[in-house]
């Protein structure tokens, strides 16, 4: 095990932690927030940015502050509510299982997070040979990279990423772990 391992435990553990504490119901529609705040500045750009032009010169700009004070808004109003939600959900019967689904939520969501630095870092670094040796001799580092493959796989073909093929042997598939053993016939 390596300090790269040891840093991908952590982020997980983290993630898992951080996730536990909030709950499922914080975690999830705190993620739908950010995705919808996003919708909206998208939406309302248009609408907003005739208002903005007449005090900002560079359309750029505009559409920046626009789209900005849009997204914010939008977050802020959303993050209002939901925290009234989770309340809600804390301080009912369901609070331990909200609390248990979020760390399961968090674990999924710190091995995403890894699994998609692992495809960034790869696109900035695609030569395997020349990663930090931590890197490479990571106990982790197949099955995140088997994790990117998967994940690359269900992106469009004009916008999927090469991914590196890494040397040694192949890990064991999920499918090689769930078959029973074979049995000596008789």
């Amino acid at each position: 095990m390596t300090w790269v391992d040891a840093i991908l435990l952590a982020v997980i553990l983290i993630s898992a932690l951080h996730a536990f504490f909030r709950g499922l119901v914080r975690e999830a529609l705190g993620v739908g927030a950010w995705i919808g705040a996003a919708v909206m500045a998208l939406i309302g750009l248009p609408h907003v940015r005739p208002l903005i032009q007449p005090y900002v010169e560079q359309p750029y700009l505009v559409d920046a502050i626009a789209a900005g004070g849009i997204f914010l808004a939008v977050l802020i109003i959303l993050k209002i509510v939901i925290s009234w939600i989770a309340g809600l959900v804390q301080a009912s019967i369901l609070s331990g299982l909200d609390r248990v689904l979020g760390l399961v939520f968090g674990i999924v969501r710190g091995a995403f997070v890894i699994v998609l630095a692992y495809i960034v870092g790869t696109l900035a670094l695609p030569a395997p040979e020349r990663w930090p040796t931590p890197v490479r001799e990571a106990r982790a580092l197949p099955y995140v990279a088997d994790a990117a493959a998967r994940l690359a796989a269900l992106t469009p073909p004009a916008y999927r990423p090469s991914l590196p093929e890494l040397a040694g042997p192949p890990t064991p598939r999920v499918e090689d772990l769930l078959r029973p053993p074979a049995r000596p016939r008789q």
